[in-house]
This record gives C-alpha cells, sequence and structure tokens, in this order.
C-alpha cells in the first residue's frame, strides 16, 4: 500500500514509476549547521552594528558634568558632609579627592549613583566623579576632549575619574590622587 498526493503528478500510466533516494542524513545535518551558524553570526553582527559600545560612556558623562555649570545639591560642603553625602549616593567607603570642595551632585548612569563633585586645586576646577564599578573596568585610561584632559582609575570597587583642563593637567593629577 502506498501513500498518492492529490496534487502531485505521477508517471503516465504504463509509464515506470520515478523513485528518488533519500537524501543523505550528513546532508541534512550539513545544511542545519549552515543554517544555525548563519543566524547566530548575522545576529553578532547586528549586536555589534546596532549597539554602541558601553566603554567610555562614564568618561564621556564626567566631560559633560565639568561643562555643565547648572546648580549643585550641596555648596561648599565640609568633609564630614560630603562623605556622609557620597555613601548615600554611591554606598560605603567612596574614595573622595582632596582639595576645597565647590559642590557636589549626584546623577545616575546606567541606572546606578554617580557622585559629581567640583574641587578646586589652585585656581584650577577639577571635576571629580566616582561609581561603584560593575564588571571589568580598566585599570587606567585617559582621554583627551579639546581643551579638557580626563583619566580614569579604578580604586578598589569604585571607578574614579577626574575632568579638567589639559595645559595644566600633570599638576592636578597629582594633587587629586589620581594615578
Amino acid at each position: 500500500m502506498s501513500l498518492v498526493e492529490a496534487e502531485t503528478e505521477g508517471p503516465v500510466e504504463g509509464d515506470d514509476a520515478l523513485v528518488t533516494p533519500p537524501r543523505p542524513p550528513h546532508r541534512r545535518v550539513s545544511v542545519s549547521l549552515l543554517f544555525t551558524v548563519s543566524v547566530l553570526i548575522g545576529t553578532v553582527v547586528t549586536i555589534y552594528a546596532v549597539f554602541p559600545p558601553r566603554d567610555n560612556v562614564l568618561v564621556t558623562e564626567a566631560i559633560a558634568q565639568h561643562r555643565d555649570s547648572s546648580a549643585w545639591e550641596l555648596t561648599a560642603p565640609t568633609p564630614a558632609e560630603l562623605r556622609a553625602w557620597a555613601i548615600g549616593v554611591v554606598g560605603s567607603d567612596p574614595p573622595l579627592p582632596a582639595g576645597t570642595i565647590v559642590g557636589a551632585r549626584h546623577i545616575q548612569v546606567f541606572r546606578r549613583g554617580v557622585a559629581v563633585i567640583r574641587v578646586k586645586i589652585g585656581s584650577e576646577d577639577v571635576t571629580y566623579v566616582v561609581q561603584r564599578a560593575r564588571g571589568i573596568a580598566p585599570d587606567h585610561r585617559e582621554r583627551d576632549d579639546g581643551d579638557l584632559h580626563a583619566i580614569e582609575w579604578r580604586r578598589g570597587a569604585f571607578a574614579c575619574i577626574a575632568v579638567g583642563s589639559a595645559a595644566t593637567a600633570t599638576a592636578w593629577q597629582k594633587a587629586i590622587g589620581a594615578p
């Protein structure tokens, strides 16, 4: 007994039946593997092409905060006030800068708190940004953006960034404690 499909045209009466051998099993596996690999490669390429890298977002935000002149949440806080405020923003025992504190405010980057602190070092205004680091962060990175110089380093569980004038970068880097 054989199955007959109504839509297919078979041999004319009296002709021999058209028999095709089944596809070899290794060919089916090869086609499936080729399809899977092409979909996987296409997905990875699409992700890298569509989504921007996130490794410089905190440095970019620190540079933008240095250029921003909006109001501070804390104006000229004492060291104790700054420490208490910073613990509330980024967590326990954050590394804080040395120098005269002009002001501080908090922002959100990647839905996590970031402390933005303006420090007066000599006649130079330096923006110090600290956030609890997550994942693998670089130990040290520097970036120039026009007349500004930014340096990022890791201190314990925190990512620290300082942004100031590129002309006097060596002086304020040492004063703020950047490596």
